[in-house]
């Protein structure tokens, strides 16, 4: 059960730290005082969605803290899966920043909120008036039977699940191969690709090589001409050239040789550039005669550019990505050549599994039937407890489809909808078309305590449930109120002193101002304090002389009732 709650800079609330009891525990004030906000920072805690405007102006960050005691089998399994460690007591906290993040943590081990919101869904069910509309969802009316009827359903439910887990694996299978058609449209294709990447052969580097080439074949009047001058430069018909030079300076210094012995070096010299010269007009002319142009090595050039320019386009960005794609191909088409006969095999397995399940999900539908007339019959026998005496209360299920129309879930094909009549010899119609306001919140108790004791949650909480109800009615719920608090504890934000007036602890919610700032805070009553507070909720201050011997009345009447 919720022991204590801890809240901080949530809306008008700065500090609020409260104990809370077993049994029942009732919760009232003015209006605007500030009574949802207890309940959205208890959601918030328990991992409800939230945003920043929770966070009190003025401020930076909120948090909530909630501590809870004697935990049920469910939640230790799910503790024991997250590796969290608990004995005495649990302990919930949540903290929200203006830039919008998330820190939850539980017995002071961060945690996601998923993990958060999974653990507090087996501590605390919330009931507050925006789950009316959730009521009145086929869907939810489905979750409820299933809920209800765990015992039976829950076995169907597993060999549909797994039965479905099967059936997506083969469709999963079947879908990489296609139909027989698609099969063997694939491995013509896939073989067209392979041979023409195979007879492409492809070179590493070579697309750079072609580029270089083509480049050199552009520029080869250039290079050729440029090559011819430079050899006649150092060897050509002119008498200027760099070698006859050389040949005169050499012949020219030979006369003057006997006259200075150092000339001889000098000479040396000239003739070993004479040499090194000759061997690069030797070489120059040689590249210039290897430097032709060639159309038909320009052609070959540019066909294997536009070859290797058609294969990027269709298989890759390069040279190395068309022969990693060619792998890829390769493994597919080994993958595809046995795939008829796969395919056969897949389908095969495929429709018996589609009989198993259209088998499973007629038996699960026969359970769901049962369990939702027991479910009827039950919520009509609560709903007569809390005064309405003529009212019927049924479930209602689609027809199952073929098994040529059908297809396969994981939960089955039924479609559950709630029918309900509250007048005597009024047909039944859909429940989100006849109830009115009072009559949901009664439905709602009636169902919160038949399943109340199905999940182990220990702890129960009822925003105004007791919405468009009064007199007599607001009295039998009241009592149902407590009844389920004997069981459970119960948190009840309410406005009606025949409910307040059960209560095993009364928790006033007040709102002040202290130094220009509006404060919301939770204060525990004395009999005396919920004596006036149940003569406010009864007529207020102004009827005093009567609303206060109304209230004292009330309260032993509540005490009778218990005991």
């Amino acid at each position: 059960m919720l022991t204590n709650l801890n809240v901080k800079n949530i809306a008008l609330i700065t500090s609020l730290d409260v104990n809370f009891n077993q049994g029942l525990n009732i919760l009232s004030g003015e209006t605007g005082a500030g009574k949802s906000i207890i309940i959205d920072s208890l959601s918030f805690v328990l991992g409800k969605r939230a945003d920043k405007s929770l966070i009190r102006y003025g401020e930076n960050s909120a948090s909530v803290t909630a501590v809870f005691e004697n935990i049920n089998v469910n939640t230790q399994n799910l503790l024991n899966e997250y590796d969290i460690e608990a004995e005495d007591e649990l302990i919930l906290k949540r903290t929200m920043t203006l830039d919008g993040k998330n820190t939850c943590s539980i017995n002071g081990q961060r945690v996601t909120l998923a993990m958060l919101k999974d653990v507090a869904s087996t501590l605390a069910d919330i009931y507050s008036q925006h789950e009316n509309v959730t009521a009145l969802n086929s869907q939810f009316h489905l979750n409820i039977i299933d809920k209800y009827g765990e015992d039976s359903i829950n076995k169907y439910i597993g060999i549909q699940k797994n039965l479905y887990s099967e059936y997506r694996e083969i469709c999963k299978k079947l879908d990489k191969y296609g139909s027989l058609h698609d099969v063997n449209k694939n491995i013509d294709l896939l073989e067209y690709q392979i041979n023409e990447i195979v007879d492409a052969d492809l070179q590493d580097g070579e697309e750079e090589e072609l580029i270089a080439l083509r480049h050199k074949l552009n520029n080869s009047q250039l290079i050729i001409s440029t090559l011819n001058e430079s050899y006649n430069a150092l060897n050509g018909d002119e008498s200027e050239n760099i070698l006859s030079i050389l040949s005169f300076l050499i012949s020219n210094l030979a006369k003057i040789r006997e006259y200075d012995a150092s000339i001889d070096g000098i000479i040396e010299r000239l003739d070993s550039c004479k040499i090194e010269l000759k061997d690069l007009a030797y070489t120059l002319e040689n590249m210039a005669q290897s430097n032709d142009f060639s159309m038909q090595e320009y052609e070959r050039c540019e066909e294997r550019l536009m070859l290797i320019r058609g294969l990027k386009r269709k298989y890759g960005n390069s040279i190395e990505e068309i022969k990693k794609n060619l792998k890829e191909m390769q493994e597919e088409y080994d993958f595809l050549s046995d795939g008829e006969e796969k395919v056969k095999e897949y389908e095969a397995q495929k429709q018996e599994l589609i009989k198993k399940l259209y088998k499973n999900t007629q038996i699960l539908s026969q359970e769901r039937k049962k369990v939702g007339k027991l479910l009827a019959d039950n919520i009509q026998s609560e709903l007569k407890k809390l005064g309405m005496n003529s009212c019927k209360f049924e479930t209602n299920f689609s027809p199952l489809p073929s098994i040529d129309e059908f297809t396969p879930s994981p939960n089955g094909s039924d479609e559950a909808i709630f029918m309900f009549s509250a007048n005597a010899g009024q047909p039944v119609k859909e429940l989100s078309k006849v109830i009115s306001g009072g009559e949901l919140s009664r439905f709602m108790l009636a169902m919160k305590k038949i399943i109340a004791n199905l999940d182990g949650i220990s702890t129960m909480v009822f925003d105004e449930i007791d919405t468009g109800i009064s007199g007599k009615i607001a009295q039998i719920v009241a009592q149902k109120m407590y009844d389920i608090s004997k069981d459970k504890q119960v948190l009840a934000i309410t406005h009606l002193p025949q409910l307040a007036s059960m209560a095993d602890t009364h928790y006033l919610i007040q709102k002040s101002t202290t130094n220009g700032q509006t404060i919301t805070k939770l204060v525990c009553l004395n009999e005396n304090d919920q004596i006036e507070e149940l003569s406010r909720l009864i007529g207020g201050q102004d009827t005093s002389e009567y609303a206060i011997p109304h209230a004292k009345e009330m309260l032993d009447f509540a005490k009778k009732y218990k005991n």
